[in-house]
């Protein structure tokens, strides 16, 4: 069997379904396929006993409300997605505890953001302005190098201040601002989540996300982003796209360096004009497509990069109420110190990660558990390798460890007692989700975002010449990096470049 496309998009996280939508939308004749018989990966949602969790979107940045819509939003719209998100009220609570430790709840909106601030490090109001306004400037000089290859007299002249920061770490801005090391602390906050140090977390791509954030609020969707894979889903076949599942490809076609098609597990060869691959580059190249034709430059790039982050998740149904329990705040960042250098280093130990983040959905949608409980979720973050040497025969005691260990942080950081509750628990690790996502080492987050391969550095490197042209890369490994937004504008503008790739001929 032979099938015929414009555009084949292989694999179904948000990023491939993204990229499937955008080009059934621009009137391409679109084929997705997917290995696994449901759509969106990580972006999906699993039942155990009467209580539906959310595998991994903790709260969408860069969406916004209807009158400051962000790029998610005007995404959805465009695609005509139905589905209904809800703003989280807060932007984050942190408690650090031992020497140095704060519990500080901070707001949405850049002046309140400032303003608490403030209080809670006089004298800090003047750098963290700074910070904001720089991050402004980011955002302009992104807008601009949207447009196309940059004239580097417009970027000296017009946008002086992105120059100067950026091929800069966060640490070192936030030196250069005179920032108090604790408000440094707290903006940092969300770093974490992206598993990357002050030290070598770019200052352009931390504040360019941070803005948007602080400016924008963040959402969360009714029924878990499992609504939100279906809503693309429907948005592909609603525009005269299809959607294979239970297809997986076993190689893709290149020849002469161009790339024309894939083949299936089963034998069928889908012949396409452009390829969208929704999986790591060092997949496609280390053995998906034939060596001949693997690009010296894409060794060379895999061999320097290193994979992001994996994750360890307790997801918890508990059959008490947010009040009843004394649940205030949809998420609590806990940690042991403030030096995110320190946490960083404990993500490389199984024992020492003392870093975890937890999230009571109901606060923000109350209706998203049966009436008289909650539905809560930690998040700790590992690095490549910690759990290799893990033995089999230790690794269910391991699990029900460590969770242990994350909700009696919880309860001791907060007072609220939930391990006499929990009605069910489910626990992923890392090697959870390389099982069902198929990435190495369970990565959640692509490459390691380091200075030298973050935002700009791929941006940039989008206007080079494809070392394999008619086949593209979308997900977190992509121009925008990782998150849910940023993975759906990957796709959309991976999407854009096949389009423009065809166009030419």
């Amino acid at each position: 069997m032979v099938k015929s496309v414009d555009v084949l998009v292989v694999g179904a996280g948000n990023a491939g379904l993204s990229a499937a939508a955008t080009a059934a939308k621009m009137g391409l004749s679109t084929l997705l396929v997917e290995r696994h018989n449901l759509p969106g990966g990580s972006a999906s949602s699993f039942r155990r006993g009467r209580f539906e969790f959310e595998p991994s979107l903790h709260e969408m940045a860069n969406f916004g409300p209807p009158e400051n819509p962000g790029d998610s939003r005007e995404l959805f719209e465009w695609l005509g997605l139905n589905v209904k998100m809800l703003p989280v009220e807060h932007a984050f609570r942190t408690i650090v505890t031992g020497p140095d430790g704060y519990d500080v709840t901070m707001p949405i909106g850049v002046e309140n953001f400032i303003g608490k601030l403030a209080q809670e490090v006089p004298g800090s109001a003047p750098s963290v302005a700074a910070f904001f306004q720089l991050a402004a400037d980011v955002g302009r000089a992104f807008g601009y190098l949207a447009q196309g290859p940059p004239d580097p007299m417009v970027l000296m002249e017009q946008h002086s201040n992105f120059m100067k920061v950026s091929n800069q770490p966060v640490g070192v801005v936030l030196d250069e601002l005179k920032m108090p090391q604790k408000a440094q602390n707290i903006l940092l906050t969300y770093w974490p989540y992206m598993g990357t140090p002050r030290s070598q977390f770019a200052f352009i791509m931390y504040a360019l996300i941070t803005a948007l954030y602080v400016s924008k609020g963040a959402y969360i969707p009714t029924d878990r982003s499992h609504e939100l894979s279906l809503a693309m889903d429907q948005s592909i076949r609603d525009n005269g796209g299809e959607v294979w599942y239970n297809t997986e490809i076993s190689r893709l076609l290149v020849k002469d360096g161009v790339c024309h098609g894939a083949v299936t597990k089963d034998g069928t060869e889908i012949q396409a004009k452009a390829v969208i691959a929704n999986f790591f580059p060092s997949r496609a190249f280390g053995g998906m497509v034939d060596g001949a034709e693997v690009p010296a430059s894409e060794v060379k790039r895999a061999n320097a990069r290193r994979i992001g982050m994996s994750a360890f998740c307790v997801w918890m149904g508990v059959s008490k109420s947010p009040e009843e329990l004394g649940i205030k705040d949809y998420s609590v960042f806990l940690a042991d110190s403030p030096d995110s250098e320190v946490l960083f280093e404990g993500m490389h130990t199984l024992d020492d990660n003392n870093f975890s983040i937890m999230n009571c959905l109901n606060i923000d949608n109350p209706g998203a558990s049966p009436e008289g409980t909650s539905l809560l979720w930690s998040t700790q973050l590992f690095a490549p390798g910690v759990w290799d040497n893990v033995r089999p025969q230790d690794y269910k005691a391991l699990k029900n460890r460590l969770a242990q260990k994350v909700i009696k942080q919880y309860e001791d950081a907060t007072g609220v007692i939930i391990s006499d509750c929990i009605e069910e628990i489910s626990v992923g690790t890392p090697l959870t989700f390389a099982r069902y996502l198929n990435h190495p080492q369970g990565s959640i987050y692509g490459y390691h975002t380091a200075n030298w391969d973050s935002m700009l550095p791929r941006i940039m490197a989008k206007d080079m010449e494809q070392p394999v042209k008619g086949l593209y890369f979308a997900g977190g490994h992509g121009m925008r990096t990782l998150g849910y937004s940023s993975t759906y504008v990957n796709g959309k503008q991976s999407a854009q470049m096949a389009a423009a790739y065809l166009k030419e001929g």
